[in-house]
């Protein structure tokens, strides 16, 4: 391959544009015998994902959370995962866009509403979501949670489907409660 056409490849490769979407702020809260989670996606919303909004078709964001068991100067083993869709619809004759969330297929929350910034929000915050039971678990362990939001995909020099995926981010690590006597 010439340099040419190797510069050429690259600057396609890198020729992205705009701020990477991100997962901020995430925090988890102990109630009772679950772990509810609080996050918040930065950059998510582009022309492509506004534009398909706009269009009428279900547009989706998937969470993705793994609960893990921490483990000091080892890696941190697996206890549970969950996936958390946020998927909109709009609706042009109305101009409302209900968002529905699924844990894991099932149905725990829906919403309409009318403005850009209040769908932004409704998709891109999320507000101490029951993503883990705890029970079960042994009282003294650590544990973590991470998560990680796909955007859906895109095409790589016009011919690779590639998937588009924020980095992991990890919560403060916690500890499951104790057994009611």
């Amino acid at each position: 391959m010439t340099r040419g056409a190797a510069l050429v490849w690259l600057l396609l490769l890198l020729a992205e544009g705009g701020p990477e979407a991100s997962v901020s702020n995430l925090q988890v809260a102990v109630d009772g015998e679950r772990a509810l989670a609080s996050l918040v996606l930065r950059n998510a919303f582009d022309g492509a994902l506004l534009a398909r909004l706009q269009s009428g078709l279900p547009t989706a964001i998937v969470y993705r959370f793994e609960l893990l068991r921490d483990r000091k100067r080892w890696f941190d083993r697996g206890v549970a995962e969950n996936t958390l869709e946020v998927a909109a619809v709009h609706d042009a004759v109305t101009q409302e866009t209900t968002v529905n969330y699924r844990l894991d297929g099932k149905l725990i929350d829906s919403r309409t509403v009318r403005e850009r910034p209040a769908i932004e929000r409704a998709m891109t915050r999320l507000e101490r979501v029951p993503v883990f039971s705890l029970e079960g678990l042994p009282h003294g362990q650590r544990l973590l949670v991470r998560a990680r939001a796909e955007l859906g995909t895109r095409m790589v020099l016009g011919l690779v489907p590639a998937r588009v995926a924020t980095a992991w981010a990890e919560s403060r690590k916690f500890r499951p409660p104790a057994p009611a006597p």
